[in-house]
């Protein structure tokens, strides 16, 4: 009984990290992932910008690194916006 509530815990998360993922290239080039029904997205070579009613933070600017990559990452359905470019 014990190793059975641990395995289907397990199983659980993976089948609910899994629900909802699609990966789709966009018309700029990249690719788009949605992971948990929309909850987290990760866009690569996406230079355009964060929508109005989102809190965005650039990573650039963060960390003080150079060369923008263009990724962009939206979690809880777009409340919180991290791009960097």
């Amino acid at each position: 009984m014990k190793t059975k509530l641990p395995l289907a815990l397990i199983l659980a998360a993976t089948l609910s990290f899994l629900a909802g993922c699609a990966t789709r290239t966009t018309p700029s080039g990249g690719k788009e992932t949605t992971v948990l029904g929309g909850a987290v997205t990760v866009a690569t070579n996406s230079f355009q910008p964060p929508a109005p009613q989102t809190f965005a933070a650039d990573t650039t600017k963060i960390v003080g690194l150079g060369n923008p990559s263009g990724t962009k990452t939206t979690i809880l359905w777009g409340l919180i916006t991290l791009h960097d470019y």
